[in-house]
């Protein structure tokens, strides 16, 4: 995905998010630094949430190990400040899809749509 459909899917989210009644906010240069680690950040009935959107045209969201890395860092800095971590995956004119702490780490790089 490149910077400008990034900017877009994660604009979308906090949107999504806003109109649920929850805050949220896209972490400004997201994407685009050795220190950022998440996309979004979401207040969520009472928890916190780091949050790493993503976006796809196929059924399934195949991701590959820099991506892997990229959330695991994610899920060790939200357990490290005692915050949840999310991957949200805006799957192509099928809607989202949300998968919480370990559950996006466990599925061995496909997450069906």
């Amino acid at each position: 995905m490149s910077i400008h459909n990034n900017k877009r899917y994660e604009n979308e989210f906090v949107r999504l998010m806003i109109s649920k009644g929850y805050h949220c906010e896209r972490v400004a240069g997201s994407g685009s630094g050795r220190n950022a680690v998440c996309d979004c950040i979401l207040f969520k009935e009472g928890k916190v949430y780091l949050v790493e959107v993503k976006a796809t045209k196929e059924k399934k969201f195949y991701y590959r190990k820099n991506v892997v890395e990229q959330l695991r860092i994610m899920k060790e800095v939200a357990k490290k400040h005692g915050v949840s971590s999310m991957l949200a995956v805006k799957i192509k004119r099928r809607g989202w899809r949300f998968y919480e702490d370990e559950e996006y780490l466990t599925t061995k790089g496909i997450l069906s749509g």
